[in-house]
């Protein structure tokens, strides 16, 4: 399949005006203020400049949104920030916490780790089948339980689904970082079967820690415990654990995506991301290609970040079920073939009251789950530069 990545983008839509883009941008403003400094805030200086910067920083890019008509490059800004950021504040929790990022097998096992979002698959088997949460983590500097942050994923989910991978994975600005830097792909055409990855894994994933009752993707292939905490190296066992986890996480995303201006992670391995793609449909947002505009030069195929668009679905009029909702292809797309829409709907009927609404949503939920992860972040350097 080839995957001309090196395809210039194109002219923008003509911009709003500045008062109706402010306008549109007010309950972003409102929402901002209500996250960031709400009165259980801290009121440390440094803890408020971080929140003060966030809250700046969100607002003026969902501004761009609504100023320029376009999506893609002003989510990246933020999604990239969320992604550099997350380690920073993560790891130096850790460091305080335990003076390590590495931490004992058994106590991985037992869940006695930061809760992360990852292994929400392959909860369920053990749930459905021994009413028992096999590895339920914790939720630091949090009175809630794994109950809460499964709830917030899943309301969350439903309105979005697979948006979540565009404006809420704490890991994906990573790799989408890195593959921003070159103006070209080295690598153009990618086997189409490679869709298939992240099924297969997450197939493997939940089967097997089922069988185990232990939270298998964790303990052996997740490519972000590199960057986060990762199995003490205690033993042998342990030393190939973490070995796997540096050589995924160099080779899928750093390697990958810069040979291939793709997100080679989530497009070829994370289970997460392909847990994700099932619910796309239950949310009434997607991405539709309006085919009496379409005119058969495939940019859209050739900017999406993670294969979601092949011949065969734009000829339906249509994304593939691992569809992200990152915006690019509208964008990218001349002929304004490449649409949002609204599930039950004309394709062509007002597209951009689709964006804005799927935006709101997406926009929301990203100020308060990322903008906090930035905040942290931000603070974090704060503490350790004054």
């Amino acid at each position: 399949m080839a995957t001309n990545v090196g395809a210039p983008r194109l002219a923008a839509p003509a911009p709003r005006g500045m008062g109706r883009s402010l306008l549109l941008t007010l309950p972003i403003v409102l929402w901002s203020l209500v996250m960031f400094f709400h009165p259980g805030a801290s009121v440390e200086w440094r803890s408020r400049a971080a929140a003060t910067v966030t809250a700046v920083f969100m607002t003026v890019l969902f501004f761009m949104m609504m100023r320029t008509g376009t999506t893609y490059r002003w989510r990246r800004w933020f999604f990239v920030a969320l992604g550099l950021l997350f380690p920073v504040g993560f790891i130096h929790g850790l460091l305080v916490a335990r003076g390590s990022m590495g931490i004992p097998v058994e106590e991985m096992i037992a869940g006695r780790t930061p809760f992360c979002f990852m292994p929400i698959p392959t909860l369920i088997l053990p749930a459905a089948f021994t009413r028992t949460i096999a590895f339920p983590g914790s939720i630091a500097s949090s009175s809630h339980g794994i109950a809460v942050m499964v709830g917030l994923w899943l309301a969350i989910t439903l309105v979005i689904g697979k948006g979540w991978c565009s404006y809420a994975c704490f890991f994906g600005g990573i790799e989408e970082g890195v593959s921003a830097i070159p103006k070209r792909a080295q690598i153009r055409k990618i086997d189409p079967r490679w869709r298939y990855g992240p099924w297969a894994v997450l197939l493997a994933m939940v089967l097997l820690s089922f069988a185990l009752f232990e939270p298998a993707y964790c303990m052996w292939l997740c490519p972000f415990k590199s960057v986060t905490e990762y199995v003490a190296a205690r033993n042998a066992v342990g030393l190939v654990q973490n070995a796997i986890f540096i050589l995924l996480f160099v080779g899928l995303v750093i390697v990958l995506p810069y040979l291939t201006k793709k997100r080679t992670q989530c497009s070829f391995f994370c289970p997460f991301g392909a847990f994700q793609s099932i619910f796309n449909k239950t949310s009434i947002f997607e991405i539709r290609i309006d085919r009496t505009r379409f005119k058969s030069c495939v940019v859209c195929q050739n900017v999406c970040p993670n294969l979601s668009l092949s011949k065969e679905s734009i000829a339906r009029g249509e994304t593939l079920m691992s569809c992200m909702k990152c915006g690019a292809c509208v964008d990218a797309c001349p002929n304004d073939a490449a649409v949002w829409h609204i599930k039950g709907t004309d394709v062509a009927v007002k597209p951009e009251r689709a964006r804005l609404m799927f935006l709101y949503a997406a926009w929301a939920m990203a100020v308060m789950f990322g903008g906090s992860i930035i905040a942290e972040g931000i603070a974090t350097i704060l503490h350790l530069v004054a």
